[in-house]
């Protein structure tokens, strides 16, 4: 199996990208997707050049690949497109799994964020590929100044996990096998209680 992660040098497609390797996938078998290929030197895996707005890029960088992690893009306004390019060439490519990284509640919160990962999760299913969705809460890492106030001020979030746990839940739906076709799975992360 051959995996490729989109957004491969930003904070989360770096840790997906650890999480699987410290779980034991061959770093031969991914593949980082990067708009600069430079800032992925140093991830220890093949490094190719994926922009979401360059057709061309996305489907060179598919080539010989069944898996995708689909990092939501950070272009708000600009998504859908950007997740349907990499959406239709995964279709056109014949890649067996795709693995998102949604919203919580993205078909019904009134997030502002939501409409676009409704709409990515939607394209996901009408590509009639085997998908896993991962619905991330919000990371600690956004915020960690209101947290270090709340901390002084003996409050604890509940809504927000690591960035670290959102990686580890792609590792493992990158792993998951689909059971039949058009198979999908969502998975929710939220704090544990």
């Amino acid at each position: 199996m051959t995996i490729l992660i989109t957004g491969a040098t930003g904070n989360l497609g770096r840790l997906i990208i650890s999480s699987l390797i410290e779980r034991g996938a061959d770093p031969q078998t991914i593949v980082a997707g990067a708009r600069d290929v430079a800032k992925g030197a140093d991830l220890g895996v093949r490094v190719v050049h994926l922009d979401y707005t360059d057709p061309a890029s996305i489907a060179d960088a598919l080539d010989g690949v069944d898996t995708v992690a689909l990092v939501s893009g950070s272009e708000v306004g600009q998504r859908v497109a950007q997740h349907r390019a990499v959406i239709d060439a995964a279709k056109d490519a014949g890649v067996s799994k795709l693995v998102y990284t949604s919203a919580p509640k993205a078909t019904t919160s009134d997030l502002v964020l939501a409409p676009e990962h409704k709409a990515t999760e939607e394209l996901i299913a009408a590509s009639g590929i085997p998908a896993v969705i991962l619905r991330n809460n919000w990371y600690t890492e956004n915020y960690a100044a209101d947290l270090r106030r709340a901390a002084a001020r003996r409050v604890q979030p509940d809504s927000a996990r690591p960035r670290s746990d959102g990686a580890d839940a792609a590792a493992d739906g990158v792993g998951r096998r689909p059971r039949r076709r058009n198979a999908r799975a969502r998975l929710n992360l939220r704090n544990p209680s």
